[in-house]
């Protein structure tokens, strides 16, 4: 199960590449729609998941050769007696609180939205052709609900609009439904709960739907539609009066201005289309790759494991502690001392290792909990040699975890210290 600790790393490192993805689309949105059309610049949103992903993905390796222990373990020979620490202060914790009720906020505030406007709809009835007909107009018509979607009509959509103006919107609202834009708002809404903390998430959000609604009025006008009849339909559309989140209104916070204005683009061709497929697919996977790339290089992990009455570290390849010293690859590691306290517990250390091996920095990556075992193990630490990361048939710099457990024989009163 994944600690409060990994919970926060992994969210700064999918929002820092998170926050890339949305900086590069913006600036490349409004060129693409230019020159591509409205449909390319929604396409490049696609970065943005892209980008997430892959940070979650295993981070790329670096071959290191295998590293043990010379003198694997070192005997203690003193009573259980143990004086109290105070245990570190678990800043791990706090985040991982300030985080969630931060998100639990977001999310309270967008279902309130939610809720404020399908209230505002008021009763809602189901009509002979399976559209459903509110008591209201502000904001209708709309595609509210997630399973499943429902398009809703105003109360006069009959008397508003033409016949052809009604056919147009009922075009629009449907090519919402067919490309599932109502589960890429659904899952926008989740963005801005996991990612409260980002300012440039709320921009990125209300830029990707303004996308969304001008690709859609795109489609509808590549589909046959009549510029002039669709543009006074938008014109006879009331503004919503509280947003929905998740939701597609047929004309929300959305500029007017902006959305009329691209009605006299020409429709994309053939040669446009395949264009915007490549230039998609090709920001998606080179952002993805990119952040994928950007992780810190993951160095085999040194499992610990050590028996009773000992601190020791094991080979993380497979090899016993019994392995000839005399066989490549192996570092120089002396245990740490036991501190008199004799406390147990496991220290997980992270340790930045240079081209000669040496140790470069030591700190606790996680904390047995007692200060005087982290300060052991860092203490040990700084004086081994490890066996460099290799690149290219070249020893570089790297960083290994190294987890240190104490533990205690059971032990008859009354023996003393021996090592």
């Amino acid at each position: 199960m994944m600690t409060s600790l990994e919970l926060m790393r992994a969210l700064l490192a999918t929002a820092l590449a998170g926050s890339a993805a949305m900086a590069v689309v913006l600036a490349l949105r409004g060129m693409v729609r230019r020159r591509l059309g409205a449909s390319a610049a929604y396409l490049l949103w696609l970065a943005v998941p892209a980008a997430l992903l892959a940070v979650l993905l295993p981070a790329p390796h670096m071959a290191v050769p295998p590293m043990t222990a010379i003198g694997t373990a070192m005997s203690s020979a003193a009573t259980r007696t143990a004086t109290g620490m105070s245990p570190v202060l678990p800043w791990s914790a706090l985040l991982g609180a300030t985080w969630l009720v931060g998100a639990l906020a977001t999310a309270a505030w967008l279902l309130r939205q939610q809720h404020r406007f399908a209230r505002g709809l008021g009763r809602l009835r189901r009509r002979d052709d399976g559209l459903w007909q509110a008591q209201a107009t502000t904001g209708l018509p709309a595609i509210i609900g997630l399973l499943p979607p429902r398009i809703v009509l105003p109360v006069d959509f009959e008397q508003r609009y033409t016949a052809q103006e009604r056919r147009l919107v009922l075009l629009h609202e449907r090519v919402h439904l067919r490309r599932g834009d109502i589960v890429v708002n659904a899952l926008l809404a989740a963005m801005q709960c996991l990612y409260w903390f980002n300012p440039l998430v709320p921009l990125a959000v209300r830029r990707c739907r303004e996308d969304q609604e001008f690709s859609c009025d795109e489609r509808v006008i590549a589909g046959g539609g009549a510029r002039r009849s669709y543009g006074n339909a938008m014109l006879k559309t009331g503004l919503v009066s509280s947003s929905l989140p998740v939701g597609c209104p047929w004309q929300g916070e959305h500029p007017l201005k902006e959305r009329i204005a691209m009605l006299k683009h020409p429709v994309p061709g053939k040669k446009q289309w395949l264009a915007m497929v490549l230039l998609s697919a090709g920001l998606s996977s080179g952002l993805g790759l990119a952040a994928w790339a950007a992780q810190p290089l993951a160095l085999p992990q040194v499992a610990a494991g050590a028996g009773a009455g000992s601190t020791a570290m094991q080979p993380a390849t497979g090899e016993t502690p019994d392995a000839p010293a005399r066989m490549p690859g192996f570092a120089a590691m002396t245990p740490p001392r036991y501190p008199p306290s004799m406390h147990t517990g496991q220290v997980l250390l992270k340790v930045e290792v240079a081209a000669d091996g040496t140790a470069t920095r030591v700190t606790v990556d996680r904390s047995s909990g007692h200060d005087d075992l982290d300060e052991a193990a860092m203490a040990a630490a700084r004086g081994w040699t490890f066996v460099p990361a290799y690149r290219n048939g070249r020893a570089v710099a790297g960083e290994v975890s190294v987890p240190v457990r104490f533990e205690m024989d059971a032990l008859s009163p009354g023996t003393g210290d021996a090592s």
